[in-house]
């Protein structure tokens, strides 16, 4: 195949473009997929959710489930248990600093799981909830990366390899020859402290840098009592603002950057734009972009740094947040910017214009505040640069304008 920026020919298997250092697998999430299912006996394996009729009893299933556990509704900040950091008595206890919650279906005993010294998990249903069924259709549900993987045997029971860290669903539909299904449904969480490696581009080369999260500073950060539930739900950007902050995570993540950085570029200043389009590359490429909606089951939540880098996955406004926190932790001035709900990370630079090239469909966006110039930075397009914003979002008479007319209530900018 040939690399879609420069041209050059490229294998198959590479991420990025060794001629220019393009991401040759756009946004896809640097955490590997680690579902590896074993015992199939069909050629059916590592396929993803293609029927209908499936679908259709998933989506039911997974909403029975979330009822009968009360949901994560809006008046709650996360999907966990209140418990986080703290294993229930049922839990199972993986190690010193980790462990595995099982709900659902898990707790009332039709659905069972349990993690061998080498690391397997075995999952299976009940006796009595798999009497009379022939075929078991598994799916297991990675929630932060939205991604799923089905698997249809004739035993009701399932082997994973390696599972990590994470939020998964488990959903098994049984099947007899009379035409009758079941279906069960049970959530895991595997929590602990996160160590990940993340590979992205920058400049024609790859970089690559570890994020390590406690899983301490991540609970903290889910049930901070710094700030109450109605800012954490609030759309203006005031609230989103008092999420930046510069924590253990943040701190580490850092100095790897600028470690990485300086190792490649030891003559190169780290405090101009070249620097900040560095760690947006980073922020751009490395974490999957999901809705508020699906993942919190709001409108709005903001998150913490910690938050977002444990799971990977963020909106525009927790990716703002962590940009915004990067760059202060690398000696920026920056903070954030929504216009009509869609979230900026912004930053002061001195004798800063804007890039040479602007992509099509972008425009540089500055605003003067306190007599400093602020570039408005797109936190979840790759390769848009420092100040490159849309075309759809502006600002004009000393207020931020959305396709021209002045932007929704709660928009502007703000800082920590």
């Amino acid at each position: 195949m040939n690399c879609p920026n420069c041209g050059g020919e490229v294998t198959d298997d590479v991420p990025f473009c060794p001629h220019c250092g393009h991401n040759l697998e756009g946004r896809k999430h640097k955490r590997k997929l680690r579902f590896i299912l074993m015992d199939v006996q069909d050629d059916r394996r590592f396929r993803h959710l293609a029927s209908a009729a499936v679908i259709t009893v998933v989506i039911v299933a997974v909403l029975s489930v979330l009822l009968a556990l009360g949901g994560t509704g809006t008046t709650d900040d996360s999907p966990f248990s209140p418990t986080l950091g703290e294993p229930s008595s049922d839990a199972i206890i993986v190690s010193d600093t980790s462990y595995i919650e099982l709900r659902g279906d898990f707790s009332n005993g039709s659905l069972n799981a349990r993690l061998d010294s080498s690391g397997q998990m075995t999952i299976w249903l009940s006796g009595s909830a798999s009497e009379g069924f022939s075929t078991y259709t598994w799916i297991l549900r990675d929630e932060n990366t939205n991604t799923a993987q089905e698997i249809t045997k004739n035993a009701p029971s399932l082997v994973w390899v390696s599972p990590y860290l994470g939020t998964y669903t488990v959903t098994v539909v049984c099947s007899s020859d009379t035409g009758s299904d079941e279906v069960y449904v049970g959530t895991i969480e595997y929590l602990g402290d996160i160590h990940l490696q993340y590979s992205f581009p920058y400049n024609g080369e790859n970089y690559t840098v570890y994020v390590d999260v406690a899983l301490d500073e991540y609970a903290d950060s889910v049930y901070s009592t710094s700030v109450p539930s109605s800012v954490r739900h609030s759309s203006d950007v005031a609230s989103g603002a008092r999420f930046i902050v510069v924590g253990d995570a943040v701190s580490s993540l850092s100095q790897r950057l600028l470690d990485a950085y300086t190792a490649r570029n030891p003559s190169a200043p780290t405090d101009g734009p070249e620097y900040v389009n560095y760690i947006l590359s980073f922020v751009q490429n490395c974490f999957k972009v999901g809705s508020d909606t699906y993942y919190h089951s709001t409108s709005t939540y903001w998150a913490f740094p910690a938050e977002t880098l444990y799971t990977a996955v963020g909106d525009s406004g927790d990716l703002a947040v962590l940009t915004a926190s990067l760059l202060i932790a690398s000696g920026y001035d920056a903070g954030i910017a929504t216009v009509n709900g869609h979230a900026f990370a912004t930053v002061s630079l001195d004798r800063y214009t804007g890039p040479t090239e602007i992509p099509d469909g972008f425009h540089v966006l500055r605003v003067i505040h306190d007599g400093k110039y602020y570039y408005l930075c797109t936190v979840d397009e790759v390769s848009a640069t420092a100040g490159c914003v849309s075309d759809a979002y502006g600002y004009s008479d000393d207020h931020f304008t959305y396709y021209g007319e002045t932007a929704s209530e709660g928009s502007g900018m703000a800082f920590p």
